[in-house]
C-alpha cells in the first residue's frame, strides 16, 4: 500500500475543554491516500496539533508557555492515523454532485502538555519551594478523533475530539477537548 496522491490540510476549531475552559486548536496535517483498493478513498493521516485553552486566573489568552504565571493549558501534539472516507469524497470526484464525503479520523501519537492546577500552585507557595518551569511541562500519550463532511473539493467542516493523559499527574490534568471548525485543504 503505498501513497498514490498527497494532500495538505489546514483545520481551526474553537473547543470546550475538561475542566470549564474554552479554547482554541490549529492542525496541520498530511494526507497520503492509500492505494490498496482503486474504488476505496481512504488516507493516512500526519496530523501536528497546537492547542491553547484560555487560563481561568484572569491571564492573557496569549500567554502560552508561561512558566507558570497563569493557570493555562497549552499543548503541541504529534499524531498518525488513518482517514475513513464514506462514498466518493469531492475532492476525488469528478462530478460536482458526488454523492458521499463524510468521513471518520482516527488519530494517536504524543502530546507535550503544559498545565498546572491552582492548588498545586498554592501548595509550592505554603511550602515556600520556588515553581519550576519544567515540573509543569509533560509529555502525554494522546489520541484524537474526527468526524467531518467535506463541503467543497477544498472545505471540510470537522468535529472532533483530543485528549493526553500525563503519565506523572502530580500538579497536571488531563487534557481532553471536544472541538468543532473547518479544515481547509490544498
Amino acid at each position: 500500500m503505498y501513497p498514490k496522491k498527497m494532500r495538505f490540510g489546514v483545520a481551526a476549531q474553537g473547543f470546550v475543554a475538561y475542566p470549564n475552559r474554552l479554547g482554541a486548536s490549529l492542525d496541520g496535517k498530511l494526507m497520503l491516500r492509500g492505494n490498496a483498493h482503486k474504488d476505496v478513498y481512504n488516507e493516512f493521516v500526519i496530523t501536528g496539533k497546537a492547542a491553547h485553552a484560555i487560563s481561568n486566573n484572569a491571564g492573557d489568552i496569549f500567554s502560552a508557555f508561561d512558566k507558570g504565571k497563569y493557570d493555562n493549558i497549552s499543548s503541541l501534539s504529534l499524531l498518525a492515523g488513518y482517514r475513513m472516507n464514506f462514498g466518493v469524497p469531492v475532492p476525488y470526484s469528478k462530478d460536482i454532485d458526488a454523492i458521499g464525503g463524510a468521513f471518520i479520523e482516527l488519530s494517536a501519537g504524543f502530546s507535550y502538555v503544559h498545565h498546572i492546577r491552582d492548588y498545586y500552585m498554592e501548595q509550592l507557595a505554603e511550602e515556600g519551594q520556588p515553581i519550576v518551569a519544567s515540573k509543569l511541562r509533560t509529555w502525554a500519550p494522546a489520541i484524537s478523533g474526527v468526524f467531518g463532511y467535506t463541503v467543497s473539493k477544498r472545505l471540510d467542516v470537522i468535529l472532533s475530539y483530543t485528549g493526553a493523559w500525563p503519565l506523572h499527574t502530580v500538579g497536571k490534568v488531563k487534557q481532553s477537548f471536544i472541538g468543532a471548525g473547518l479544515q481547509y485543504n490544498f
